[in-house]
């Protein structure tokens, strides 16, 4: 059964060189961790993902000004914008941008690419491709008015974030002495957003703890409160919106069905809709038709209390108008279908429109050859026809002499 399970790896810089194991946990789907554990590959568990977290010296975070749609340009526009940051060449470096600022400054995740493509590649001879890699830093709580501090099990080595995508590892000489890291980055923050507590998280060790003593120290020397905030645990924090690092060349292929998860909200209200619709126009079709074999029995009813002598009942408007013509020829008068009721009908359409050129007349049809101006006034012509009450059709139309050339032929509608 897929239980949708997450293997999270923390990947040190020395491995997998100098040595094969790490720590690990086992996540559930909903980033809870199940087991966890220190081992070589051959004993991390079976998971349906895997999810690299690396330390945090392996990681560095850069700010700067960046161009309006930064991540869909080249990586040497980023490097010339940090050209001055940069210790190695560019062409060593993988960029991974973060979200601006309200100060316009945009944070830049930078990882070496040789560092990179050896982790994928020990991690794709295990069969254990990544689908993300994180920084260790975002993996620390952020207090909302401060910045957070966690320490290593020898307390000899950490790191602190100082925002959502920005931080910086460190090594630990004196316990009780504050980094010279951490003490730069509080004198570049005093002018303008500077924290109002540092929370310190240690790992559990007897050997060097960092106690109260020791957080009054610090507190002393960085002239903000120091709060000891308790154990420092990278399995628990739930990582879901920290930045993943396999972007650009590195982005692991995205499997076929990948993408359509935000479109089944969509599909599914388009579903139900067109459901809905397909109930609704049957339904109506339904009833529609049974209104018209109401009143096609209407009819026929109507057809046969004004005719009793009838036998046969096909269509009644038509057999009704016929016998009413039949009625009206033998007491000396014109039925709707002889030649001077279609005349007189065609006549009150037409009016001034065209000119005609020609009239036949045979078994009830009455067939007008017209003279029209131009495409449109055929149009305008077989609808007044039609609204005449005139069973009107179109036989033919062509060019002449300047105009159209149309030819209707017209019988009285039962």
């Amino acid at each position: 059964m897929n239980l949708n399970l997450t293997l999270r790896l923390l990947i040190p810089a020395e491995w997998p060189g100098q040595e094969a194991a790490c720590d690990w946990a086992l996540l559930n789907a909903q980033g809870q961790p199940l087991q966890r554990g220190r081992s070589e590959p051959r004993h991390w568990p079976a998971a349906e993902n895997c999810e690299v977290v690396l330390s945090a010296e392996q990681c560095l975070t850069l700010q700067a000004q960046l161009p309006k749609g930064a991540r869909s340009r080249p990586p040497e526009v980023i490097a010339y914008a940090l050209e001055e940051q940069l210790i190695n060449e560019a062409e060593t470096e993988h960029f991974v941008v973060g979200d601006t600022a309200a100060d316009n400054l945009t944070p830049v995740w930078v990882v070496a690419r040789s560092r990179l493509k050896t982790i994928l590649a020990a991690l794709a001879a295990l069969e254990r491709p990544p689908q993300r890699i994180l920084a260790e830093i975002q993996l620390a709580p952020l207090p909302s008015d401060g910045w957070s501090v966690c320490l290593r099990n020898d307390n000899a080595s950490g790191f602190v974030r100082l925002g959502a995508e920005a931080g910086c590892a460190f090594d630990l000489n004196e316990v009780r002495e504050p980094p010279p890291e951490l003490q730069l980055a509080l004198h570049a923050a005093r002018p303008n957003h500077p924290p109002l507590r540092l929370d310190v998280y240690s790992a559990r060790s007897k050997a060097s703890p960092f106690d109260a003593e020791t957080a009054a120290a610090w507190q002393t020397r960085l002239g903000i409160p120091v709060r000891l905030a308790g154990e420092y645990h990278w399995r628990d924090a739930p990582g879901r919106d920290a930045r993943n690092l396999l972007s650009g060349e590195f982005a692991p292929p995205r499997p076929a069905h990948a993408g359509w998860g935000s479109f089944k909200p969509a599909l599914w209200l388009g579903l139900g809709a067109f459901l809905l619709y397909s109930l609704f126009s049957l339904g109506e079709w339904f009833w529609l038709e049974r209104q018209s074999q109401a009143l096609r029995q209407q009819m026929a009813e109507s057809f046969r209390a004004a005719y009793p002598q009838a036998q046969n009942i096909v269509d009644p408007p038509l057999q009704m108008q016929r016998l009413n013509d039949q009625l009206r020829r033998a007491r000396g008068q014109l039925g709707s279908t002889d030649f001077l009721p279609l005349l007189a009908a065609a006549s009150e359409a037409l009016g001034a429109q065209g000119r005609v050129k020609s009239l036949v007349f045979e078994d009830g049809r009455l067939e007008l050859t017209l003279l029209l101006a131009d495409p449109p006034a055929v149009e305008r012509t077989h609808k007044a026809l039609t609204s005449r009450g005139l069973a009107t059709t179109l036989r033919d139309s062509r060019p002449a002499n300047g105009g159209i050339e149309a030819v209707f032929a017209l019988r009285g509608s039962p």
